[in-house]
């Protein structure tokens, strides 16, 4: 409940920030945070696999932490860009401009809602936490880390985020490999023998 709560929270705050704009800045925003978001849910397992070699004792914060650095940096890089670009007012109809704000900062906050609820699947948490079986899903059924999973999946093999011969989640098992992983945490992790003095 509270994991929901929380994502309803990050939905009503970004809708504002971003709807505060008007409706030529939030469409800015919003492409913004689809490009940040894509971006670092497709590059972070090699970050991960990088950051590994020299942070083998926090294995498991490194996905989630790598997910959302790179999404904080390509955001910060973008939405600069988007503010300088849309520095000279574009004028719409008064009931355009309310109307549009609102809708194009609900698309960019449920966005950003999907892509907060897929991380959760990489954090460190409890097993029982991220509902996985079947008939459970994340805010009040509405599944937006699933939504999530089905865009990356669709947009690494066709269309502009597209990577040759590299797809996102291949065989399908993005959130049965990290609820293995998150039962495999909560059991705690094998214990190594310690150094012979």
């Amino acid at each position: 409940m509270i994991l929901n709560l929380a994502l309803v929270a990050i939905l009503l705050v970004v809708t504002v920030a971003v709807a505060r704009g008007g409706l030529f800045q939030s469409m800015g925003f919003f492409f913004a945070i689809l490009l940040a978001a894509s971006l670092a849910s497709a590059w972070y397992e090699p970050l991960v696999v990088y950051l590994e070699k020299s942070l083998e004792p926090y294995k498991y914060f490194l996905d989630v932490a790598s997910l959302w650095l790179l999404f904080g940096v390509m955001l910060a890089l973008f939405g600069a860009a988007v503010h300088q670009l849309t520095k000279r007012k574009v004028t719409f109809h008064k009931h355009v401009e309310l109307a549009g704000s609102i809708l194009v900062g609900l698309m960019a906050a449920w966005t950003v809602v999907e892509f907060a609820a897929f991380t959760l699947h990489t954090a460190p948490l409890r097993a029982d936490v991220i509902p996985t079986k079947q008939g459970q899903s994340l805010l009040f059924g509405l599944k937006p880390d699933r939504c999530w999973l089905w865009w990356m999946r669709g947009s690494s093999r066709n269309g502009p985020f597209a990577i040759t011969g590299r797809p996102f989640d291949p065989d399908g098992d993005f959130v049965e490999r990290y609820a293995a992983r998150r039962e495999q945490l909560s059991g705690g992790p094998p214990a190594e023998n310690p150094p012979a003095n």
